[in-house]
């Protein structure tokens, strides 16, 4: 090997390594990203979530960005990619994560998840019966709320695709905006949603049917976030229910609180997916 290209080989090394130095630095510089899945309006999600990623900055000393998609298969793809450094997940997607692309578990809300049909109060739906012949708006159809609503109705003797008909939508917004414009008689929700959606309308829910329940949703970590930032993470918001901007977030978000999250909470999530084949 002559000199010059000995000379050129540390060259492209040196170059090759303050390029892999300067991305690094760069993400770094840039902060989290902190995704939530999708499950209202973007504009809704905005106001919900901001003020929680103003509180994780400066738990974290850095940047947290708030980030959510238009669309739950847009959030799962980028969830999927690792593109979120950490996030707040639906149940059927914690396995997903967790199981095959490399985040961590951290905390979950500590109340049940479960699949709540809804109409209007003041609307003449008294009964779950009072449903048959109708049409049912849902989030979009792969959901955790649409499978359980479904097995619930079934279980109640009501079949979907005979005595009622699901819509699905983008969001449960849509969903209920669909009730609210009477294209709909009633909505399939998540617990945290319908609160948000009678306070920005103006408008009263009743519930109607309630499924059975599953653990609520998560907030898991990406590995390449430092354990010391993971610790800080889990911490934070574990800690909320113990300070005024934290019960306000909370208050936001729908939840008395986060509990720490043991990975085999989620067996019955796995035994589920693995029972609906999805």
């Amino acid at each position: 090997m002559t000199i010059a290209m000995k000379h050129y080989g540390i060259i492209a090394l040196t170059t090759l390594l303050l390029f892999s130095y300067s991305t690094v630095s760069s993400a770094a510089s840039e902060g989290y990203r902190f995704g939530v899945f999708p499950y209202l309006s973007p504009v809704r999600m905005d106001q919900i979530y901001s003020p929680a990623s103003q509180q994780l900055s400066k738990s974290l000393n850095q940047p947290v960005k708030f980030r959510t998609s238009s669309s739950f298969k847009k959030f799962l793809s980028k969830l999927k990619t690792g593109f979120f450094d950490f996030a707040l997940i639906q149940p059927f997607w914690y396995p997903i994560a967790v199981d095959q692309h490399d985040y961590l578990p951290a905390v979950r809300m500590q109340e049940p998840f479960v699949s709540l049909i809804m109409v209007l109060d003041k609307n003449k739906y008294k009964s779950i019966d009072d449903l048959k012949g109708t049409t049912i708006a849902t989030p979009p159809a792969n959901v955790p709320v649409v499978h359980m609503a479904r097995q619930t109705l079934i279980d109640n003797n009501i079949i979907p695709g005979k005595d009622i008909q699901f819509a699905h939508f983008n969001s449960v917004d849509s969903c209920f905006q669909q009730v609210l414009i009477g294209k709909a008689s009633a909505c399939v929700a998540p617990p945290f949603a319908p609160a948000v959606f009678e306070k920005n309308m103006n408008v009263k829910l009743k519930t109607l049917l309630k499924s059975f329940s599953i653990p609520n949703m998560s907030l898991v970590i990406h590995s390449r976030v430092p354990i010391q930032d993971r610790k800080k993470l889990q911490q934070e918001f574990l800690s909320w229910p113990s300070s005024d901007e934290g019960r306000v977030i909370l208050e936001k978000m729908q939840t008395r609180g986060f509990i720490p999250l043991r990975d085999k909470d989620y067996d019955v999530v796995r035994k589920l997916k693995k029972s609906l084949n999805i």
